[in-house]
């Protein structure tokens, strides 16, 4: 797959279906509206416990909201079908389009989008998956209730709302350690990411599960982004240990399994490292 390049020049974006005032907008015209700048973090929905398919960026737009209320949404309108220059579409629901922090993004990390991030505009919609932040963005289509999205075609979902997530990224997964060679206590360190509900603390267990401590939020990227956190910690003796860290979202939900979330809406658990300390 190659990601397209688009002519800014040539480009425009239209918005229509059921709405009273269908309009085509040029590049010039969106960034004339008044921009929101917001710090929010996407992840993939086939993102494993443990894997890298996550990423944090500032991001700089207008809220849909804005071009919504122009066209004057009608009544029957449920979903938010966003089309891409190179044939993609996916949908949200309008509730989530009309949250001032959905939005229609032009600039990432005070930069023009970069093309392979969806220059000259794409869609950000926090604590949804990756995959709902469509780049390249060329029509949007205030459809109703039964319209789907390239991935909702492909039987994904149906939930695509992000599950609260934390990993451990330091150490590694059985990492050698000596208890002689030990100068000073352990750094535990990684991320958590709550969606858009935020983080508002993070434990760390060093017995697989059964007791539980605070670990150190030391990065807040607040309700829609990523938090970073640390821990110390000096094994008593030698022997294997199974770290696991979970993470409490900002309306105090823990993470957890979820036994009737199926594995197209994306993983949930905890993730856990093993350490293996000689004398």
């Amino acid at each position: 797959m190659v990601d397209p390049t688009v002519n800014v020049d040539l480009w425009h974006l239209e918005i229509g279906g059921l709405v009273q005032n269908p309009a085509t907008w040029r590049f010039q015209d969106l960034v004339g509206f008044k921009p929101t700048t917001q710090e929010t973090t996407l992840m993939c929905i086939s993102n494993g416990l443990d894997a890298g398919l996550i990423s944090n960026a500032v991001w700089k737009g207008l809220p849909l909201r804005d071009l919504l209320d122009q066209a004057g949404v009608l009544a029957g309108a449920a979903r938010v079908r966003l089309h891409a220059v190179d044939n993609y579409t996916d949908t949200v629901p309008l509730k989530k389009a009309m949250e001032p922090t959905t939005l229609l993004a032009y600039e990432m990390n005070g930069a023009p989008l970069p093309d392979r991030h969806g220059y000259p505009m794409r869609v950000i919609v926090p604590g949804y998956f990756g995959e709902k932040n469509v780049k390249w963005l060329t029509r949007i289509e205030v459809t109703d209730a039964n319209a789907k999205g390239f991935y909702e075609a492909q039987g994904w979902g149906p939930d695509f709302i992000v599950p609260t997530r934390s990993r451990i990224d330091v150490p590694d997964d059985w990492a050698f350690v000596s208890l002689g060679k030990l100068t000073a206590p352990i750094e535990v360190k990684g991320i958590a990411y709550g969606g858009d509900r935020g983080i508002s603390r993070v434990e760390l267990s060093f017995d697989d599960g059964q007791t539980w401590s605070d670990a150190e939020i030391y990065y807040s990227g607040g309700k829609l982004a990523w938090s970073l956190w640390k821990a110390q910690w000096t094994p008593a003796k030698a022997g294997d240990y199974s770290l696991v860290v979970r993470a409490f979202d900002g309306d105090g939900d823990v993470q957890e399994w979820e036994e009737d979330r199926g594995p197209f809406s994306g993983a949930s658990g905890l993730h856990k490292i093993n350490l293996r300390v000689t004398a």
